[in-house]
């Protein structure tokens, strides 16, 4: 995590957008002459447009589909400097050399922006410094010091970012944020719905926004109690298999793959499961998210997973995964004989405790 972590990876923007295209016009000093000026879209990492400037100063026109993160690059000067804009009117003044004074004006996407970095980067730099330093402290006490300090940290951060939002739901900024701090506190991930449905319509669009509403759709996606959607996908001869031909049994619906370590190390306890309960009802399905067939047999063979197996051989963009929202693997759906879920995610001896409570 770095010291930036707010700033790199938000994109703002203004309800109130009366141009029709961004004007971005810059006065810089410590600028050579006639350096190339790059506006690149922080995103996608494209570059817009570009300009010479002439003393420092420089002009560049663009219009944008959404309010974007821009980022200005100029030859000879390291520092890139973000703008937070829409099809705005939008002056950057300042010298290179000291970015943090450099003044950007006329967006109130940036205005907003602001407002969050200036309250929040304070209280994220202590906490960012204080888990770095637990991640690497050897010494226990030390280590819960460090963390406990981090926990009282971070509770004062989501009271802030709390106060925040709902001082600025009408603004993407706030959805930016929001994915943003959902991705660095459990506490926000799990409260993410309904602060986003606290949000005004101005904040739900652009693909930040897209990105949140499937982010809720798929974590609604696989909870116990519901069913688990029937798939077909060819075996390890090409044929299709399908998760329904295995109903009345308690199946384990295994994603995995052959290059994933944590994967193979877990194999050795799926199998003692299998073998332990096949009799009683249980099987196993994996569903690998391998790209070389070769290597995906071999490493069947070799774990001895005596159970069924499919694949398209799509790596992450395996159909069935997609479809599951899986974003890292180990990853299971235990389903009853109806397909219902029942469990997810068993590790270790837990699949084996939840076999021997449930199989009789």
């Amino acid at each position: 995590m770095k010291k930036n972590i707010i700033a790199i990876a938000l994109i703002l923007a203004s309800p109130f957008l009366h141009a029709q295209s961004l004007n971005l016009q810059g006065k810089l000093t410590n600028v050579k002459d006639a350096s190339m000026v790059s506006l690149i879209d922080g995103v996608s990492n494209k570059e817009l447009v570009s300009a010479k400037s002439v003393a420092g100063n420089f002009s560049l026109q663009t219009q944008l589909q959404y309010p974007s993160l821009l980022v200005l690059s100029i030859d000879g000067v390291t520092q890139k400097i973000p703008v937070f804009v829409g099809n705005e009117n939008v002056l950057v003044e300042g010298d290179v050399q000291n970015a943090a004074a450099i003044n950007i004006t006329g967006s109130v996407s940036h205005d907003v922006y602001k407002v969050y970095m200036s309250v929040l980067n304070p209280k994220m730099m202590p906490y960012v410094t204080n888990m770095q330093a637990a991640s690497t402290e050897k010494n226990t006490t030390k280590k819960d010091s460090l963390s406990s300090a981090a926990a009282t940290q971070a509770k004062e951060i989501i009271a802030t970012f709390n106060t925040l939002y709902k001082a600025n739901a009408a603004s993407p900024v706030t959805t930016l944020m929001l994915l943003q701090f959902s991705n660095i506190f459990p506490e926000v991930k799990d409260n993410l719905a309904s602060i986003y449905g606290e949000l005004a319509p101005s904040a739900k669009k652009g693909p930040f926004a897209e990105f949140i509403d499937k982010t809720i759709a798929s974590s609604a996606f696989g909870q116990i109690g519901t069913m688990l959607p029937d798939f077909t996908q060819n075996d390890v001869n090409g044929k299709p298999f399908t998760l329904s031909s295995l109903k009345g049994k308690y199946v384990l619906v295994d994603f995995w793959a052959s290059w994933c370590g944590p994967c193979r190390a877990e194999n050795p306890n799926v199998v003692k499961a299998f073998n332990k309960y096949k009799s009683k009802g249980f099987t196993v399905l994996g569903v690998s998210l391998d790209q070389d067939k070769a290597k995906w047999l071999e490493a069947i063979k070799k774990d001895g997973l005596a159970w069924n197996h499919v694949s398209d051989l799509k790596y992450w963009n395996n159909a069935v995964a997609t479809q599951f929202g899986i974003q890292s693997i180990p990853a299971s759906f235990l389903i009853d004989q109806t397909g219902k879920i029942v469990a997810r995610d068993l590790r270790g001896a837990d699949l084996d405790k939840f076999l021997e409570t449930n199989l009789k």
